[in-house]
């Protein structure tokens, strides 16, 4: 199929289902601009002085770094978390899956620690950030960013064993609440490798236990799909902004005429 085709087969899937649910992983990151996974010119340029003094190469290796004095934690940590939450506007690959996810009740599932769901408008009742945020304290409240400077260690944030709390299983709750109410939910699956330990089980997991469920993948390269599910499986392989952008035209041609001026 065109990539025009397996576009116009999501965007239909998506017209049909009766909720969405979005599972993002460091894709979406990338497609906004910065990787917490990888090596990047985005970090390299912003952390030189990390990356000659320590060696780091990526956000996630600087957070586990046992640093000399607990300053400079801090210091690293506020600049990262100001640059991709605090200090960085709605993007615009942000602004089209909220459009898009407009179309039905959505709930979100993602390893994204940046907290951007909540930021573009997506209720946070309907967010399950599967590791935490780096936005929240260890007890689960909300930092503001006058209070970066008192996180020193990476123990003081919500991502430290957050799958073990009590909150990780309330949402899970939700989680559970939702897909029972929309049996025919659509996962819209977005920047998620083969290897995610979070993500992956529970596509498959949810796809076996709601038959009427369908996934829309979006990813750089297609991930294996075991041929019994094939058939309500579509792969949309690329550029991830481009693309989500591309559904957004088919499911929302008024807003896109109106952006483009041509309405």
């Amino acid at each position: 199929m065109t990539q025009h085709t397996v576009l116009e087969q999501a965007a239909q899937w998506l017209k049909d289902a009766d909720g969405i649910v979005v599972c993002a992983a460091n894709g979406l990151s990338m497609a906004e601009g910065f990787a917490i996974l990888r090596p990047s010119p985005w970090f390299d340029s912003r952390f030189s002085d990390f990356v000659q003094k320590y060696g780091i190469r990526t956000p996630l290796q600087g957070l586990q770094t046992s640093f000399p004095r607990p300053e400079e934690f801090s210091r690293f940590y506020s600049r990262l978390i100001s640059g991709i939450h605090y200090d960085k506007p709605v993007s615009p690959v942000m602004d089209t899956l909220h459009s898009i996810c407009s179309l039905h009740p959505t709930f979100v599932l993602t390893t994204n620690v940046e907290d951007r769901f909540v930021q573009a408008g997506f209720p946070e009742q309907s967010v399950f950030y599967l590791e935490g945020r780096l936005t929240h304290r260890a007890d689960h409240t909300p930092l503001q960013k006058q209070d970066l400077a008192e996180i020193t260690s990476g123990d003081q944030l919500e991502t430290a064993g957050y799958p073990d709390s009590r909150q990780f299983q309330e949402k899970l709750r939700d989680l559970n609440r939702f897909l029972a109410a929309h049996p025919r939910f659509v996962i819209l699956e977005l920047g998620v490798s083969a290897g995610n330990g979070f993500l992956r089980p529970l596509i498959s997991q949810m796809l076996q236990a709601f038959p009427a469920s369908r996934l829309a993948e979006f990813n750089l390269q297609p991930n294996p799909v075991p041929v019994q599910i094939r058939h309500r499986v579509v792969q949309v392989d690329g550029d991830l902004e481009q693309n989500l952008d591309g559904l957004g035209r088919i499911l929302l041609p008024e807003a896109s005429g109106s952006q483009d001026g041509t309405s």
